[in-house]
């Protein structure tokens, strides 16, 4: 990553971004830099400049985790050496917090160094795409509209460190969380446009990123359109562009991605508004695995794509089909995957919210043992909150429980 400065949403930039040759590369830069950190420490300009080239490796890959383990050591050096290197860690460790959804603590590393270099197009952008995503709209729009003068100004004199694709995407998206869809698409749709020509023909997850907006502002203005056809053209458009989102993360990105993930949970919702409810179930399901294994783990996002999956079973079974166990088979392996993680969490009624819907999976699989398990903890840890706020949900945790140890005590009276 170089001393120049690149949006949270856009640093990937216009290289061919295949996944499988940044993988090998990983490879290669990971051998190398564990020897030069051995050999010559990691206080070195050798050993640091190959670091930087691993972390673009590793911020391109998600691999958050290993980012933050080296980042603690090294930032404190780039910190004590100042000028460029002080800009080059901080902006590391900024870029690995916002990925990390951790955007209290990029914001801070941000305005540090704002401190240090002043504004600069690239730089609001960051700002903008930080605010954004803690809910600070007016900030938002503020650094958002300080990256556009400040474009404009570099621009002029020959110099420029901003990127209006970027800035356009963050605008569309204060737009759409504002409501006003209209100029939202207007803006995300420039945005993509410039995104591709940039890539030249080439995979870029930056058109695939502005390509989701897309598909989400085209389902929220599909709502509101009375006119049908306008309606269906806009729903089949939003399948369309999830479709390509999904192809260029894969191959830009991975397929284990989170932004794969993001990408399919995007696309299951555009195929249900189609009615084609067992291509959504599909993509749902690979969205869930993938959401339950990422580094950064987001359990409202878990919890998101497991009502959308559940939902749109419950869809089928509404038409007429048979409520399908096998599939729900099929998904036990996920929902163990994220148990895992739900128990390293703090146990309290969140964790018992998963409990609770991982158990009515367990239920529709015929697992009755699990599913009373399941049931069980969600019950104990409901119990902790205010009773009224929890009532309903003990009480439909008690009945499955109920049901599931019938089951449980028939299968064996039968053995």
């Amino acid at each position: 990553m170089s001393g120049g400065y690149a949006a949270p949403e856009a640093e990937d930039g216009p290289m061919e971004e295949l996944a499988e040759l940044q993988v090998k590369e990983e490879a290669r830069l990971e051998k190398l830099f564990a020897e030069q950190r051995a050999e010559r420490g990691l206080d070195d300009d050798v050993t640091l400049n190959t670091f930087f080239k691993l972390f673009d490796m590793w911020i391109q890959l998600y691999r958050l985790n290993k980012c933050m383990e080296v980042l603690e050591e090294v930032v404190p050096i780039c910190r004590s050496r100042g000028g460029d290197l002080h800009v080059k860690g901080v902006q590391a460790l900024a870029f690995t917090l916002w990925k990390k959804s951790q955007f209290k603590d990029a914001i801070l590393l941000f305005h540090e160094i704002e401190d240090l270099i002043g504004c600069s197009a690239a730089l609001c952008e960051n700002m903008g795409h930080t605010y954004s995503s803690m809910g600070n709209y007016d900030e938002a729009s503020n650094y958002f509209n300080k990256a556009l003068l400040c474009l404009d100004e570099e621009e002029k004199i020959g110099k420029k460190t901003g990127d209006r694709a970027g800035i356009l995407l963050g605008l569309g998206l204060i737009e759409d969380r504002l409501g006003r869809f209209e100029k939202a698409l207007a803006a995300v749709r420039e945005s993509q446009a410039l995104f591709r020509q940039r890539a030249n023909g080439k995979p870029s997850s930056l058109v695939a990123k502005a390509g989701m907006s897309i598909a989400k502002i085209l389902l929220k203005l599909a709502l509101q359109e009375p006119d049908s056809k306008k309606r269906e053209e806009m729903e089949e458009e939003a399948v369309e562009r999830e479709q390509e989102n999904v192809a260029l993360f894969e191959v830009t990105c991975g397929d284990d991605s989170p932004l794969t993930a993001s990408a399919l949970r995007g696309l299951g919702e555009a195929l249900k508004r189609r009615g084609k409810i067992g291509e959504a179930i599909e993509s749902f399901a690979r969205s869930y695995n993938l959401e339950a294994q990422k580094d950064a783990f987001d359990l409202l996002a878990v919890m998101e794509v497991h009502n959308h999956l559940f939902g749109a079973h419950m869809d089928l079974v509404k038409s007429g089909s048979p409520l399908s166990r096998a599939s729900f088979r099929a998904y036990l392996p996920t929902v163990d995957i994220t148990l895992r993680r739900v128990r390293n969490m703090p146990q309290d009624a969140n964790a018992g919210a998963y409990y609770k819907v991982a158990g009515e999976f367990a239920a529709f699989a015929e697992d009755y043992k699990q599913a009373s398990d399941l049931l069980g903890e969600a019950i104990r840890l409901f119990q902790t909150e205010e009773a009224e706020k929890v009532e309903s949900l003990i009480k439909h945790c008690q009945d499955l429980k109920e049901f599931s140890d019938a089951q449980c005590a028939k299968s064996q009276a039968s053995q």
